[in-house]
């Protein structure tokens, strides 16, 4: 299940407020707060104040892109252990094992479907500490 007793808060990183709200409206059911950010200035502060159960990152993004984010985000101690997702559109070759390497916990290719989505969020989650991040 993915109803917590505390809410989860989630950070959806893209810049679509068309794919932001789909995330939103897949997840509206299980209680989860979505928090939102659109790029990799608003991301990075976003992340550290709101310190999000889970993050779903774009690769590409403005000011510096996915990549860059995650390996921001590994580097700081309060974001340092928060799992990512690796959502994106993007299919260069190289790029899943890259994403995997800087700490991405899963690697999703859009569009993404309601079911994998919930089954990637439900895995990740269930995971104990030490194997997340």
């Amino acid at each position: 299940m993915l109803k917590p007793q505390r809410p989860l808060k989630l950070l959806i990183i893209d810049d679509s407020p068309d794919f932001q709200l789909l995330i939103k409206t897949y997840l509206e059911d299980f209680g989860i707060v979505c928090l939102f950010a659109t790029d990799v200035v608003q991301a990075t502060s976003t992340a550290v104040r709101e310190q999000p159960n889970l993050i779903l990152l774009d690769i590409g993004l403005p000011g510096g892109g996915g990549l860059l984010l995650l390996e921001r985000l590994r580097a700081n101690l309060r974001t340092a252990k928060v799992p990512v997702i690796v959502i994106t559109a993007q299919t260069t070759d190289g790029l899943e094992s890259k994403a995997r390497f800087q700490g991405a916990e899963e690697f999703l290719h859009k569009p993404v479907e309601k079911d994998v989505l919930i089954d990637t969020l439900r895995r990740v989650l269930s995971r104990p500490p030490t194997q997340q991040a």
